[in-house]
C-alpha cells in the first residue's frame, strides 16, 4: 500500500476500532490492535458485552464511558446490520436478524467498570430499541455464550 507510516512505539494511535461507510455494500468494519487487550484469564461469559455500533471508534466508547476499556474483537452470527429508511428519509443503522447474516463487532471487558460507567451505554442501546440478551458470540476462537444489545 502506497502512504502508509510505521507507527513508532511513542505515537499515540489515535484509531484502534472503527466502523465507516454509509450505505450498504459500501458500511465495512476495520478492525484494528487494541490498546488495552482482554487477558485470557479475563474472558469469560459474565465479564463480557457485545457491541456492534458506532461505539467501535474507541474515542466514542471512551468518551462515554469516561474511561478507556479493553476490547477484543468479535463476530455475532446470524445477524446483520442493515441502513433502514426512516420516515423524516433518514437512515439508522439497526441490527437485524438473518439466518445468513453476521455482524463484526467487539466484546467489552465489563470487570473493569462500575455499573454508573456504564449506565450511559445500555441507555443510548434502549433508547433505540436494543436490550441485553445473551447470544453466542465468536471470540477468536471461542464461541462464548455473551451479553448482547439486541431486540
Amino acid at each position: 500500500m502506497k502512504n502508509i507510516k510505521k507507527s513508532s512505539d511513542n505515537e499515540k494511535s489515535l484509531l484502534t476500532m472503527c466502523w465507516f461507510g454509509f450505505y450498504q455494500p459500501y458500511a465495512t468494519s476495520i478492525v484494528h490492535v487494541p490498546t488495552q487487550e482482554i487477558s485470557p484469564n479475563e474472558i469469560k461469559e459474565d465479564n463480557l458485552i457485545f457491541i456492534w455500533d458506532k461505539y467501535m471508534k474507541s474515542d466514542l466508547l471512551t468518551e462515554l464511558l469516561k474511561t478507556p476499556v479493553p476490547w477484543s474483537p468479535a463476530y455475532l452470527n446470524r445477524y446483520e446490520r442493515k441502513w433502514i429508511k426512516k420516515e423524516d428519509n433518514t437512515f439508522h443503522l439497526e441490527l437485524i436478524k438473518s439466518e445468513s447474516g453476521g455482524c463484526l463487532g467487539a466484546v467489552i471487558l465489563i470487570t473493569r467498570l462500575s455499573k454508573e460507567q456504564l449506565k450511559p451505554l445500555i441507555y443510548d442501546y434502549e433508547k433505540r430499541g436494543y436490550y441485553l440478551k445473551e447470544t453466542n458470540v465468536l471470540v477468536g476462537d471461542l464461541n462464548l455464550k455473551v451479553n448482547t444489545f439486541l431486540r
